[in-house]
């Protein structure tokens, strides 16, 4: 490459400055939404002057039941600083100790992820709300607990509507979560949190993610459409008032942000500096497990940027509005060669190990899926994944995963024969059960999912090459042809693509999404 540019690129836990042609576009996110001044005084604003329905303190009494339920700890990630979370949840909590309601349940809508320990849930929920609650009132979901499920109906097409027990049978469901990109919230939160695998596995499934179709485009993707429709029917069983955070994109926490903030490209004026390159050279030599333990106490800066409560259908439009103008970048046209810097920070392996199923799923699923419309790569073109590679598990958060990696992969590659045959049997499979009920594992099935969601985005692609590969084995067995570093993929792909193919890399952090235009 004789003419080169030069990028920073995440390769796991490091930071590289990655070579790139001079053919080279970078995207670079657009800049971070304006912080809300008194977030306290702003919350509090939503919940007395919500949207289609009437104040927070006019829907309870003091002898309602009322549950609390909120997103689990998978996204944003990394995890906020400052959880808005937490901030919501203090002024419901106050208000409803000024109404005299006392029967409370706080309620993490983890779906099929895994349980979280109190000790985890305390960063998002703040040890002072668990504290006013109680401990024994703090509770994660259980998606195949059939006492605890209660069907609301069925859609068109005969998929049930599963919810926990506790959105039906008490006063008022509060629902509170928070959101960084249009994947999440609306009907998703709670029928996808609080759903169960009968119901969940309707709209997670080869049909509805079928990879042509991004899950960040609320408008067309056919899991969201179907959630609508789950939606009309819970509507006339549950009493749901939701509330909705929008953050911004704002990543590094003071004093870091005047550190790193040379990685953000757009606003570099010159060529990365002799200072941060050694800096990054001398991290990269640190010990994994170093590496693994800062990565893990990590923090975001993200701020909180609005807040909307009342109808869910309502509120969450509101919550488009916010977001698309900060999440979406315009880009004119598609590309042959699409490359993707791939950190250790899958939203499932939150207090975990990111597993090569999980690192697949991160880059072909959310990196190459960050799109409304048409995908950055051309049909037939080729992904350039920047990440090691290595063949790593936790046993403990990840069982399934483990199992299909070592027995069922070599037999069920394809996605859709690997959900189609295994869904059943995983889900049903006693072990995992067990360990999902009571031991903080995902469920079965989970591991299928994310196979089969990168997967079928893989077929978009002619090839997908790893970057920097430190075990070839484990690359091949992702589907990914093994590269020794950057310039050896990039290299790869133009030879099979020709040396003026187009290439595109967005440059990540903070994460967003593109519109493509002709």
């Amino acid at each position: 490459m004789p003419n080169i540019k030069e990028e920073f690129i995440f390769y796991g836990d490091d930071i590289l400055i990655g070579r790139f042609p001079e053919q080279t576009r970078f995207l670079y996110a657009n800049p971070p939404l304006r912080p809300i001044a008194n977030p306290a005084v702003a919350v509090r604003h939503a919940l007395d002057n919500p949207i289609g329905a009437k104040p927070l303190n006019q829907q309870v009494k003091s002898t309602d039941f009322v549950v609390i339920a909120f997103d689990d700890p998978c996204l944003p990630v990394p995890l906020p600083a400052n959880d808005p979370r937490a901030l919501v949840i203090r002024e419901i909590l106050a208000i409803l100790a000024y109404k005299g309601v006392k029967n409370i349940r706080l309620l993490c809508a983890n779906g099929l992820h895994r349980k979280f320990t109190i000790f985890e849930l305390s960063s998002l929920l703040g040890r002072d709300n668990i504290r006013q609650v109680g401990k024994s009132r703090v509770l994660c979901h259980d998606g195949t607990d059939r006492d605890n499920l209660v069907q609301l109906g069925l859609t068109s097409g005969g998929a049930p509507v599963e919810v926990n027990r506790m959105a039906v049978e008490c006063d008022l469901l509060i629902y509170v979560n928070v959101n960084f990109t249009t994947m999440n919230g609306g009907w998703k939160s709670l029928l996808v949190g609080l759903g169960s695998w009968d119901s969940i596995r309707h709209h997670h499934n080869p049909a509805i993610w079928n990879g042509e179709e991004s899950l960040l485009d609320f408008s067309s993707n056919p899991m969201h459409a179907m959630l609508k429709e789950m939606g009309l029917i819970t509507r006339a069983r549950v009493n749901l008032f939701q509330v909705e955070c929008v953050i911004n994109n704002k990543m590094w926490m003071p004093p870091a942000d005047r550190l790193l903030s040379p990685l953000q490209g757009r606003f570099r004026q010159r060529a990365p500096g002799r200072g941060l390159r050694t800096l990054l050279s001398t991290a990269s030599l640190l010990p994994a497990s170093i590496k693994s333990t800062a990565r893990k106490l990590l923090k975001a800066n993200y701020q909180l940027a609005g807040v909307h409560a009342g109808d869910v259908a309502k509120v969450h439009e509101k919550t488009l509005q916010m977001l698309i103008p900060q999440q979406n970048v315009r880009v004119s046209g598609q590309s042959d060669i699409l490359v993707l810097g791939v950190p250790e920070l899958s939203p499932y392996a939150v207090n975990s190990i990111q597993n090569p199923i999980l690192m697949r799923s991160l880059a072909l699923g959310y990196l190459a899926g960050a799109f409304r419309g048409r995908p950055l790569a051309k049909k037939g073109g080729i992904v350039i994944v920047s990440n090691p590679g290595i063949e790593q598990f936790s046993q403990r958060h990840h069982p399934s995963y483990l199992d299909f990696w070592n027995r069922d992969l070599p037999l069920f590659f394809d996605p859709e024969l690997a959900w189609n045959a295994l869904s059943e049997p995983y889900a049903k499979n006693p072990h995992y059960l067990k360990l999902y009920r009571d031991h903080f594992a995902y469920h079965g099935t989970h591991s299928l999912m994310n196979w089969m969601w990168s997967g079928m985005a893989l077929r978009h692609f002619s090839a997908a090459i790893l970057a920097g590969a430190k075990e070839p084995q484990t690359a091949y067995k992702l589907g990914f042809i093994p590269a020794r570093n950057l310039d050896h993929a990039i290299n790869l792909a133009l030879e099979r693509m020709g040396r003026d193919a187009s290439i595109t890399y967005p440059v990540i952090p903070p994460l967003f999404a593109t519109d493509v235009e002709e």
